[in-house]
């Protein structure tokens, strides 16, 4: 039998055998890195600066070259190439290929020519790829669409050249900055999409000579100055996608001729002009036109009745004017948005012709000078409604009571009009509304009970009106309710306690300004809640501010100015960390104020008109409370007593402890 020795010995020189083989196999691959910097190197004609003349140093480790950063582990490998404007010229060599483990390269502002060479698809890892400022042609090589991640793409002043069989280019919803590439000879491509980048500058013209593309997708980028006038030549396009972006100036007149155009939105950008009059029939296979959010003057065209394929008009937030035009030949319309404009009403006509648009599922008109009373007309718009709004008008009459015929509401705001009489109890039919918004209107009345059958209601608004009565007990049907305004009313009684079996209340809550009695709310709910806001000031509450509301941690906001509150200002108030604001004026509250947490901010409190309350700092402006000077001097001198006991106490028992210890050290020995 072989000793353990023996066994040992061999067990070292196979160790050592494999050891050797592993180091090998590293110093392989740090070698690859090593020749393909060699090879790139070979591929410059020149470098000015000398950049490059650390690179064939022998005796100089390739991650000490000038330019590269190599990783901390073993063995090192190239993570980073950096030459920006060092004056290279020459030809990106396809070796780079080879540095798998390379995550940035920044080869910007120099004067390299050539194509970008399809080996970069070799790099799982690279994040950076900067090329801008070269005079690279060619354009984009499919291949960096294995690069997965691959986030920052900067060609500047690079072409997209010479690719005659590229038929498609989707780079949207990444991180790609800079320039977007000029185009020449590209003779098959049907798709540019680009859309949520961060691509900046002008679009280029050369754009309009790619004739054989259907889609120009741009949108959600930061592109700037104008539209060209050349995308105009592209005669096949389908859609066009230039929204949310900085571009300015008119609208080039060709891209309204291109009448192959089916999708056709500029909106969110700062563009200025008129419509034309025959938009209509130049463009007559729209299905969507978006023009919202820039600086459009004029009329809406009659014309557009023209486009029977459009599903969506979008001209809100311009500056047209004049009457919205009958539009009920539009029969596939889903949705017509012309909110914030200058738009008036004159007879409402327009309103009529919208009942034959069958499958109009969003009607958004706010914000406009329309007038005059609300026409029985809108009750008889299509069924497949969910979005109403006619809100900030100058709309008068009442609510009409067939309103309940719009089944599929989830949306219904009549907010800042002049509506006058009452809510229609018909209202709760609206099994599937979500937000109800009539505040700043002249409604009177009570709220109808039925408003609580809306079990799907979130957010309710009838602030600023004239209505009255008892706050409907059933509103706590309403679970899911996450913001509740009924400021600025005439109503009257306590609150329901069963509002609050289920508060959410996320969002807030405001019963200010109304005459409502009795304890505050919120007797139970569960820890953690709290509206952002809560609003109960101008009211004739009573009584002290509930214990139960230590649970609100995520308030902001408290207002319980001017009513009749008593008692003390609770403690856990120092503990809502979220409270920025609390304001207690104007009751009858007494005793001493807490002095930590939100009560450090005299600015972020506000005590006025309660001449019952003091407080232990200066800081709140209230007088210091009676007998605080004499409690602290005899704390201090219990203090000091105390201090004097224990020192004569250690005096006394230090000296026999030590005495013991002495004993018994003499006693082992």
């Amino acid at each position: 039998m072989p000793s353990f020795l023996s066994l040992l010995c061999i067990f070292l020189i196979l160790f050592s055998f494999n050891t050797t083989t592993i180091e090998a196999a590293q110093g392989n691959k740090s070698e690859i890195d090593r020749q393909a910097l060699l090879c790139f190197k070979s591929g410059i004609n020149s470098y000015p600066h000398g950049i490059l003349n650390s690179w064939s140093d022998d005796s100089l480790h390739f991650c000490s070259w000038k330019g590269v950063t190599c990783s901390t582990k073993f063995p090192p490998r190239v993570v980073s190439l950096n030459l920006t404007s060092t004056r290279l010229s020459g030809k990106i060599s396809g070796c780079v290929g080879n540095l798998t483990f390379l995550s940035s390269m920044n080869l910007a502002d120099n004067d390299l020519s050539g194509t970008i060479p399809e080996e970069l698809g070799k790099l799982p890892n690279l994040h950076t790829l900067n090329l801008a400022n070269n005079s690279l042609t060619g354009g984009i090589p499919l291949s960096l669409t294995n690069c997965s991640s691959l986030s920052t793409l900067i060609l500047s002043r690079t072409l997209f050249d010479n690719l005659s069989k590229l038929t498609k280019v989707d780079l949207q919803k990444n991180s790609f900055t800079g320039l977007i590439p000029r185009f020449h000879k590209v003779t098959a491509l049907k798709l540019l999409c680009l859309t949520e980048n961060f691509l900046s500058g002008s679009i280029p013209p050369s754009i309009g000579n790619v004739s054989s593309l259907t889609s120009i997708l741009l949108g959600q980028n930061k592109l700037s100055g104008l539209i060209p006038e050349t995308i105009g030549h592209t005669t096949k396009l389908l859609e066009l996608d230039l929204s949310f972006n900085s571009l300015s100036g008119n609208v080039p007149v060709s891209l309204y001729n291109m009448s192959s155009l089916k999708n056709f939105s500029v909106g969110s950008n700062a563009l200025v002009g008129q419509l034309p009059s025959n938009i209509g029939y130049s463009l007559p296979n729209l299905q969507s036109l978006i023009l919202g959010s820039n600086r459009l003057e004029g009329l809406i065209p009659a014309s557009l009745a023209n486009m029977l394929n459009l599903q969506i008009l979008d001209l809100s937030n311009n500056s047209l004017h004049g009457s919205v035009p009958s539009l009920g030949s539009l029969t596939n319309l889903r949705q017509l948005v012309l909110g914030r404009n200058l738009l008036e009403a004159h007879d409402w006509s327009f309103l009529t012709s919208l009942a034959s648009c069958t499958q109009l599922t969003k009607l958004s008109l706010e914000g406009n000078a329309l007038n005059g009373s609300l026409p029985i007309a809108v009750v008889n718009l299509s069924t497949t409604l969910e979005e109403l709004s006619l809100a900030s008008n100058q709309i008068s009459g009442s609510i009409p009571v067939e309103i309940s015929n719009l089944v599929n509401l989830t949306s219904l705001r009549m907010e800042s009009n002049f509506l006058s009489g009452r809510i229609p109890s018909t209202i709760g039919k609206l099994q599937y509304l979500y937000i109800l918004s009539l505040s700043n209107n002249k409604l009177s009345g009570q709220i109808p009970p039925s408003v609580g059958d809306i079990t799907q209601l979130g957010k309710l608004y009838l602030d600023d009106n004239n209505l009255s009565g008892n706050i409907p007990g059933n509103l706590g049907q309403c679970k899911g309710l996450l913001e509740l305004n009924l400021s600025r009313n005439n109503l009257n009684g306590s609150v329901p306690a069963k509002l609050f079996d289920n508060p959410p209340f996320s969002f807030g809550l405001d019963f200010s300004h109304n005459n409502l009695t009795g304890e505050l709310p919120f007797g139970t709910h569960g820890a953690g809640y709290g509206p952002t806001s809560l609003h109960m000031e101008g009211n004739k509450f009573r009584g002290q501010i509930p214990a139960s509301w230590n649970s609100l941690l995520s308030t902001q906001q408290i207002n319980l100015s001017h009513n009749d509150l008593s008692g003390t200002v609770p403690e856990f108030f120092e503990h809502l960390s979220m409270l920025e604001q609390l304001d207690l004026s104007y009751n009858n509250l007494e005793g001493a104020v807490p002095t930590s947490g939100i009560f450090e901010n005299s600015a972020a409190v506000v005590l006025d008109g309660n001449k019952g309350l003091c407080s232990n700092s200066s800081r709140l402006a209230l007088p210091i409370c009676p007998g605080i000077s004499a409690a602290n001097k005899t704390k201090h001198h219990k203090s000091k007593h105390h201090r004097s006991l224990l020192a004569t106490l250690l005096l006394i028992v230090l000296p026999s402890v030590f005495k013991a210890s002495v004993r018994r050290r003499l006693g082992d020995a």
